[in-house]
């Protein structure tokens, strides 16, 4: 009897045992899936927030944050909340490169996103090396995504901006065209591909280039002034100065702008007049989505929006709206990228087909009347 008792006495202390190990490791488990649902989910970016596209990064990065704020209000992605580190490029690629590697060492983030052409193209490498996933944003070279893994980009391709301003070039039966472009990766792409699709339908086509210091285009104006369309590449500032450049030498002939061309800064400006450009959907005051991001967007800074800003926003919506209800990796982040999806955005409906690394939205054909931007179509 004594040895059931004591069976029975070995049994409740070893039941008790397994009960206190039960409960450990549960609310252990419980914890870590508390730590984790507390950590931050970290967002790289490498923007250009000073140098000569300063207001490029710095549009983007107000973007971002505003829509960092609304994901975050609404319990973040998955419940853990989004954290952007920002480091600035300064337009700079060896500056890029630092502040990735700076990014990678402290924060060892989920993803990148980038700014221009120049650096994106710089950060690319570095983005297969780590094995980690790279975004351009406002990022148009054609070579970005070439044979890359890891690499995506979120923006028109220079195929996709040059496609609106080639309708507007046949809409105005342009035969002489004078190219007057940003002398690195976006400015050569475009203009490459403008001046190989003219001269196949028979015209002629002369090209300028500029640096990105650069603030006086007369000289390429003076030589391009027997043409009958000169079509400007380069970042808002530049198109601006070349407008007012343009008119004050009396070019008689068309005046074309490349996409940066209808963002508020140029579109206000009375030497604008009547100058066509490629532009996204978010300016036509009739689509209510990108009208309420809009209406968000300038009561909190204060400024226009562009589609920099849009970019910026629209991105990491996407990334929310992809990721909600999944694994959140480096690697998962990849495969869903990958899969192919429908998104609703500000820039229209976007479809990704299974395994492309470009994610574009549409331009169309605009012409600056009056201080406001028309769509020709």
């Amino acid at each position: 009897m004594s040895k059931i008792l004591k069976n029975k006495a070995g049994f409740g202390r070893m039941g008790i045992i397994i009960t206190v190990i039960i409960v450990v490791a549960g609310f252990a488990v419980f914890l870590l899936l508390q730590r984790e649902k507390e950590e931050t989910i970290r967002i790289g970016a490498v923007l250009s927030l000073s140098g000569p596209a300063d207001y490029i990064g710095m549009e983007v990065k107000n973007g971002m944050v505003l829509a960092a704020e609304e994901i975050n209000s609404r319990h973040g992605i998955n419940g853990r909340k989004m954290e952007l580190i920002i480091e600035d490029s300064k337009t700079n690629p060896q500056e890029g490169k630092k502040a990735f590697n700076k990014i990678e060492t402290e924060h060892h983030p989920l993803l990148y996103v980038s700014t221009l052409s120049v650096i994106s193209m710089a950060l690319a490498p570095l983005s297969e090396e780590n094995e980690v996933v790279l975004v351009g944003l406002v990022t148009a070279t054609s070579k970005l995504t070439e044979q890359k893994k890891w690499v995506f980009r979120y923006y028109p391709t220079a195929e996709v901006s040059a496609r609106p301003i080639l309708s507007i070039l046949q809409e105005l039966k342009v035969k002489k065209l004078g190219i007057i472009y940003l002398n690195d990766e976006y400015g050569t792409s475009v203009s490459e591909i403008i001046k190989k699709r003219c001269k196949a339908s028979g015209g002629i086509v002369r090209r300028e280039s500029f640096g990105s210091k650069d603030v006086n285009y007369k000289e390429q104006i003076a030589k391009l002034k027997d043409m009958e369309a000169i079509y400007f590449i380069g970042f808002a500032p530049q198109v601006k100065k070349a407008f007012k450049q343009v008119k004050e030498m009396n070019f008689r002939g068309s005046i074309l702008g490349s996409t940066g061309g209808s963002s508020p800064i140029i579109t206000s400006m009375p030497e604008a007049n009547g100058a066509y450009v490629a532009a996204p959907i978010i300016y036509n005051p009739n689509y209510l989505f990108a009208k309420e991001v809009k209406e968000k967007y300038e009561a909190k800074y204060n400024k226009p929006f562009t589609q920099f800003a849009a970019n910026g926003y629209d991105f990491l919506k996407l990334i929310a709206g992809l990721l909600k209800d999944k694994k959140i990796s480096r690697e998962n982040l990849k495969i869903v990228l990958e899969e192919g999806f429908m998104y609703p955005g500000v820039f229209g409906v976007l479809d990704v087909k299974p395994g492309e690394h470009e994610i574009t939205f549409p331009l169309h054909p605009a012409r600056i009347v009056g201080g406001e931007l028309k769509y020709l179509r």
